[in-house]
């Protein structure tokens, strides 16, 4: 505080309500903005993970971020009209098909009489991940990250 400036406050007792005022301003907008960044952790610490793996996600990987089992998290796709079931493996509705949220990879496998085939199985990109994410978040289903931070 410069010398002017206590002059001024010993002359003055308004000046002394203002920086008062001032300070008070200030340590509420400061409690404000850490309240919100506490807030906001969780989710960026969850973007933080899915961004962090460059790979193909399954969505038991997924799901196990929900709480949920694989095919708790496709039902609830499905339900949601994201995505539908035919001959055993899941697939996005034409909406969503082109958004590049999912890779279909071939998966070799034997019957039980031996045979040899491939099954398709859809795996999701990291961006299909933030789509899940999201979309999940619209209908108020949280990952344990962030269901943890709300109790």
């Amino acid at each position: 505080m410069t010398d002017l400036k206590i002059e001024e406050i010993l002359s003055n007792p308004d000046t002394i309500i203002e920086l008062a005022t001032q300070l008070k301003t200030e340590r509420s907008g400061r409690l404000i903005a850490e309240q919100q960044v506490k807030e906001l952790q969780p989710k960026a610490d969850y973007y933080d993970q899915i961004l962090a793996n460059k790979g193909l996600v399954t969505t038991t990987s997924i799901a196990k971020n929900y709480g949920m089992t694989a095919n708790e998290l496709n039902k609830l796709l499905h339900d949601l009209g994201i995505q539908y079931n035919q001959s055993g493996s899941w697939y996005l509705y034409s909406k969503y098909q082109s958004n590049g949220y999912t890779h279909t990879i071939p998966v070799p496998y034997k019957h039980k009489d031996g045979r040899e085939d491939i099954k398709p199985q859809t795996k999701w990109t990291q961006k299909g991940h933030i789509f899940i994410y999201e979309t999940l978040k619209q209908h108020d289903v949280l990952p344990m990250i962030e269901q943890d931070q709300s109790a």
